[in-house]
């Protein structure tokens, strides 16, 4: 027997640092573990223990197999498939496992089903310190396990996520929800019948999945037509990212649908700058996923039911090149932008419906900037007084076939209420224009309400 093939299994690192150790035990009675599920230990053998005896004992109480435990150590472990057929009068020291792990209550569930699944094995003991306490078998992980995915979507349920973000957060990371929700998805059903809504919740979980990077995103079936997606990226990132997958949804198109389908979506995180101490992680978690839905609730009642979805019309490599009807009530009339050593100026004209808007934007010389802040100055005449609509970020990257696209991150606030709004468009013949273009697919979800009071 070799005392050192016996390791404990707890899902982290066996010689982290001691800060990293310290993180470690400090979020680990927040991760789904097994102490929900193990059965406390009654009985096991020793060594010198015969077969008969270990028999015996698992025929009473009715048990696949039992931990060899002697002077505070776990030895080994016999299964009833190990005894069978073997003398009686045997000890046990003969035929125990002694390649094993063993788990403690904070051990991740996740990490004691892949291990299990992978060396073939059915029992795991469990120890706390040099305490036997617990057994875990992998039938015990069966509905646990079974719960954890969707069948029809293929996709983890929100647990998974959950526990994913609480590790990461945990570790020091920071992390962003992105919550998609469906829009009249009710009655979609009701239409086309819940076999055609099934495939539509199947086509739209296989593109978020194949959207995704494993390293640094994960999505989960939240229920029902909601989706959740937390990520590693930055918050800019994941609101464009959000953005594109939107659109992508929008050009799903099924044989037996003749309507759009539309998703609203929401985002929110990405904003720590540094590790926060004696953070309950879980509770953050919870909370991301609360504000990440109420924007997308929000984002719903801002528009008119038969309004929804104008963003999400396009694919994105459609930005631009060809709008709907349905957003052509304000139009591109031109774009100026002029400069002077290291200052310059920018100038646009919009038309929203008879009115034309006239809006401009000076200083440090900025093309992308001054313009963008132009458009924003051209449909103040539009808002509330309490409105207040400011450029985030601007940057250009490069879309399908090469094309550069322009994205655009701009900030709507009304009282209390913050909206961080993402607008994309492709850079064509004249990249000014483009800019001016990504700022108004960005605001053309409120763009209807705003012009009721034109």
């Amino acid at each position: 027997m070799n005392p050192k093939a016996l390791r404990v299994l707890e899902g982290e690192p066996q010689h982290a640092p001691e800060s990293e150790a310290s993180r470690a035990r400090g979020r680990e009675h927040l991760m789904r573990t097994i102490q929900t599920l193990i059965q406390p230990v009654r009985v096991w053998v020793n060594p010198d223990h015969t077969i008969e005896t270990a028999l015996m004992l698992m025929r009473g109480h009715r048990l696949q197999g039992l931990p060899v435990y002697e002077s505070g150590q776990v030895l080994g472990l016999v299964t009833l498939e190990q005894l069978l057929g073997v003398a009686p009068e045997t000890p046990v020291r003969e035929v125990m496992t002694t390649e094993l792990m063993v788990a403690t209550p904070r051990t991740p569930l996740r990490v004691v089903a892949e291990w299990l699944q992978r060396h073939r094995q059915t029992l795991m003991p469990v120890v706390e310190g040099d305490r036997l306490i617990g057994i875990i078998s992998v039938f015990d992980l069966l509905s646990e396990i079974g719960r954890s995915y969707d069948p029809m979507t293929g996709l983890p349920w929100s647990d998974y996520l959950r526990e994913w973000s609480i590790e990461q957060l945990a570790a020091g990371n920071e992390i962003t929800v992105i919550f998609f929700d469906l829009d009249n998805f009710g009655t979609f059903n009701k239409r086309y019948g819940h076999l055609v809504g099934d495939e539509v919740l199947r086509r739209v979980a296989q593109l978020l999945a194949s959207a995704l990077d494993p390293q640094t995103d994960v999505v989960c079936r939240w229920g029902g037509d909601e989706f959740a997606i937390a990520t590693l990226r930055r918050r800019e990132e994941a609101g464009l990212l959000a953005h594109q997958l939107s659109r992508q949804i929008a050009s799903i198109q099924l044989p037996e649908v003749d309507i759009p389908l539309t998703v609203s979506y929401g985002y929110q995180g990405g904003k720590r700058t540094r590790e926060r101490e004696q953070v309950h992680y879980a509770a953050t978690v919870d909370n991301l996923v609360n504000l990440a839905s109420q924007e997308c609730m929000m984002m719903k009642g801002l528009v008119p039911r038969a309004a929804q979805g104008g963003q999400l019309a396009l694919p994105i490599q459609a930005v631009v090149e060809t709008p709907a009807p349905s957003e052509r009530r304000i139009k591109i009339q031109s774009v100026s932008y002029e400069r002077e050593g290291r200052r310059a100026k920018a100038r646009i004209y919009l038309q929203a419906e008879n009115r034309v808007l006239e809006g401009a934007a000076e200083g440090e010389a900025n093309p992308q900037r001054l313009i963008a802040e132009a458009t924003l100055n051209a449909l103040k005449p539009l808002t509330p007084a309490s409105v207040q609509i400011s450029l985030l970020q601007i940057e250009e990257t490069q879309g399908e076939a090469g094309r550069a696209i322009v994205n655009v991150v701009v900030l709507w606030e009304n009282g209390e209420t913050r909206q961080e709004l993402v607008g994309s468009a492709l850079i064509r013949d004249d990249p000014h224009r483009a800019i001016a273009a990504a700022v108004l697919d960005a605001l053309n979800r409120l763009l209807r309400r705003l012009l009721d009071n034109v």
